[in-house]
């Protein structure tokens, strides 16, 4: 029994060791993520880049939804990219001037069937719409996006938003 336990607690720390280090599919997925950032970035080249946000999610067997907010509040021109190449599942994009608890926000923009494509929009197209819903609103100093991401398989997949500021 002692010559078994000598011989399989190496190799059971071994194991457990290896599965530590490597992280599944983690590290492959967070280098796809990696270069989709890089393609962002090169949608929006000319900018004076500001900042990026990757959405990681599980799809799973119900629908799930995503929030994040963007602070706008230079008066410059911002750009942004979305990449969601590593979105299997079905997947709309809404952009709104409030946060979801705010039950009069409004829908500027929406991206349906957004899976599977790189999309690209600008601070002028959204200032543009806002104005056109609300006269007499000021420009968007935030803006909040909502990924309603649909029901899938149990991967785990990413959304990349990257944003940069015109000169």
């Amino acid at each position: 029994m002692m010559k078994l336990f000598k011989f399989a607690l190496p190799l059971v720390v071994c194991l457990l060791w290896i599965g530590l280090v490597s992280g599944g599919n983690d590290n492959a997925l967070e280098a796809q993520m990696s270069t989709l950032k890089q393609e962002c970035k090169e949608m929006i080249k000319g900018t004076r880049y500001e900042g990026s946000k990757i959405t990681y999610f599980t799809a799973g067997p119900s629908k799930q939804v995503k929030n994040i907010e963007v602070y706008t509040f230079l008066l410059d021109e911002y750009k942004f990219a979305i990449s969601t190449k590593k979105c299997s599942v079905p997947l709309t994009i809404k952009i709104y001037d409030a946060p979801a608890d705010d039950k009069n926000r409004v829908l500027i923009k929406e991206f349906k069937k957004a899976q599977g494509k790189n999309l690209k929009f600008s601070t002028t197209e959204l200032n543009d719409s806002y104005v056109a819903k609300i006269p007499d609103a000021d420009r968007l100093r935030n803006i909040h996006i909502e990924y309603s991401i649909g029901s899938g398989k149990g991967t785990k997949e990413g959304i990349v938003l990257v944003y940069g500021i015109e000169p």
